[in-house]
């Protein structure tokens, strides 16, 4: 694997923090109002060079140990492999265990715009690294807005000293994306509540504990009366002795990052402490599951990052009828959209990042009634779906170009591009499938189309795409694509009103009324990601002019994926409906 200095060495990492990052308002957020900006800076751009070499040497050289290893599973229990244990010790060392949480509490303190780089280099060098580190620094995050001063110092210094690692319970067996259907319950009994049932498909569920979603409300639905509960895994007994609190049944066997333990817990007269009040745990869930959402187009740009590099690096090498594989014309090809890509995706990074830290800091200081944060949370819920979506599937997207680019290397287990391919695949699927991120779009889209049905004969229904303007041909793209997503919404919105008359304006519909909105939301979601990609690009360009050439096919495949959406989304297809009308038929529905 390619090592070096991961933050010294990346030029578009650099010039992203050196050149495009308003660090004159950051600062004022995560600092004393006092705070030098330019000594701020220097420090935070100092703990990533640090940091970047550290990463880019030691972590990446271990990659595919840790890789070989997977996860140790041994007298009953599961643990991580040593190469894992050897990295977060490392990091430990620097003191970026937990970077995020607050110095106060023995953390770095870092704004997400600086751990947004932090977590993109150790996700580029390993990716089962990253994600055990993540949870350092996830469930501090939780505890520290939610949780009493009493549990803050019990488990935030353990966390950022890296001794301690937990896992966030959510899913179950029989309740993954329908959260709502849980039944993991959670009892008062005295001083304490008694947690009873499974979870499934946890990351870092072998930690010293785990925050548990269980429902605390007797006959409560769906996502109310749920509550968060923190549950050490050991606890002492009156004899001195520690037993299991609950039992972690095993670690999953996967072929993606492979070296973090996915595990299965089962609980059972499990001895918790509420997180937060009782009754409140989605909307504090939703907190985590957000940023969580960020946290994965972070782990996409990391890996793609490393497939691109690698490629890249062997394309320059690899010789073939007399010149290097780069110099024809679809291979270089191939390069030049991956690097788009691999820009595109670290340029939304920072708008959702720099927007994550106006709403973290000013909600904590403000409680979130100025104008300012107000649009900051809109901006953000808007790319919160596109950015794990674009995230997620252009990065494996990325890493097949890169295998492509190996040929038969590619599929050999010495070169790392696999592993890429490999760890990328689960980028979709954990913290809300990307089909879930295309349901998510299109719902805040349709109720911007119901309060203003105009937007579908102007500029479109977000109020962000349609102010943005460019020059030349990028801006030029730029209108084509926008103008193609707004038919693809009036063609929707006409077929509904159609279906369903003019209530459908009201937005009390049905499944079954919203069925053609519900299959096309991916396509949606996908489009409107590519305008997000191209318009950020292209105000960087602004900045940084050397970075119109990125803008302008940024905003290019930007107006083809909208144009092949907009066909897909007319030519309709009402196979899919007749199928699951068959399937009701079926089972009698």
């Amino acid at each position: 694997m390619k090592t070096g200095n991961y933050f010294t060495d990346n030029a578009d990492l650099v010039e992203s923090f050196d050149r495009l990052v308003p660090w004159a308002q950051v600062v004022p957020l995560a600092e004393d109002p006092g705070a030098s900006v330019a000594e701020t800076v220097a420090a935070w751009r100092e703990v990533l060079a640090v940091a970047g070499k550290y990463i880019g040497t030691e972590v990446a050289a271990r990659a595919a140990k840790v890789d070989e290893l997977g996860v140790v599973r041994a007298n009953g229990g599961v643990d991580m492999s040593e190469p894992v244990k050897e990295n977060l010790r490392g990091l430990a060392a620097l003191g970026i265990s937990g970077p995020s949480i607050p110095t106060a509490y023995g953390g770095g303190g870092l704004p997400f715009t600086v751990n947004t780089m932090l977590i993109e280099m150790l996700a580029r060098a390993c990716l089962s690294t990253e994600v055990q580190h993540a949870f350092h620094s996830a469930p501090a995050a939780l505890i520290h807005r939610f949780g009493t001063e009493a549990q803050r110092a019990r488990y935030l210094p353990k966390l950022a000293s890296g001794e301690w690692i937990g896992g966030v319970a959510m899913t179950e067996p029989q309740a993954g994306s329908d959260v709502g259907s849980l039944t993991s319950t959670a009892t008062r009994e005295g001083d304490h509540w008694c947690l009873k049932g499974r979870k499934q498909f946890i990351s870092a569920g072998s930690g010293q504990f785990s925050i548990v979603l269980a429902r605390c409300l007797p006959g409560s639905k769906g996502l109310d009366g749920l509550g968060l509960f923190i549950a050490d895994q050991q606890l002492v007994g009156p004899d001195g002795v520690a037993h299991a609190n609950y039992a972690i049944e095993r670690a999953e066997h996967k072929f993606t990052i492979k070296g973090s333990p996915t595990c299965a817990l089962a609980f059972e007269a499990t001895r918790a402490e509420a997180l937060g009040a009782p009754g409140e745990g989605w909307k504090m869930i939703l907190t985590f599951m957000n940023e969580s959402r960020v946290g994965v187009g972070i782990q996409g740009v990391g890996v793609a990052t490393a497939a691109f590099e690698a490629a890249r690096d062997y394309a320059a090498t690899r010789v073939q009828m007399g010149r290097p594989i780069r110099e024809h014309p679809m291979v270089a090809e191939m390069l030049l959209d991956m690097e788009t890509t691999v820009r595109g995706m670290r340029a939304l990074l920072l708008e959702a990042s720099l927007r994550l830290d106006r709403t973290l800091f000013a909600e904590a200081a403000t409680g979130g009634a100025s104008p300012e944060l107000k649009r900051a949370s809109r901006e953000l819920r808007e790319l919160t779906p596109l950015v794990k979506w674009y995230g997620a599937e252009e990065a494996i997207r990325v890493c097949r170009l890169a295998l492509q680019i190996y040929g038969g290397y590619g599929v050999v287990t010495e070169y790392e591009v696999e592993r890429h391919l490999r760890d990328s695949l689960i980028l979709p699927i954990y913290e809300g499938t990307s089909q879930i991120q295309g349901l998510m779009a299109v719902r805040d889209l349709m109720r911007a189309v119901f309060a203003k049905p105009a937007s579908l004969v102007g500029a479109g229904p977000s109020a962000w795409l349609a102010r943005s303007s460019f020059a030349g041909e990028t801006g030029r793209d730029f209108s084509a694509a926008r103008r193609a997503h707004v038919a693809a919404l009036r063609s929707l919105t006409l077929g509904l009103v159609r279906r369903s008359g003019l209530r459908a304006l009201r937005g009390k519909l049905g499944d079954d009324e919203l069925g053609p909105f519900l299959l096309n939301a991916e396509r949606i979601a996908e489009t409107l990601a590519h305008l997000h990609v191209a318009r950020a690009l292209a105000e960087q360009a602004r900045v940084v002019p050397e970075r119109g050439r990125w803008a302008a096919r940024a905003a290019r495949r930007a107006r083809l994926v909208a144009e092949r959406n907009l066909r897909q989304i007319r030519a309709g297809d009402g196979g899919v409906f007749a199928q699951i009308a068959a399937w009701r038929r079926e089972r009698g529905a």
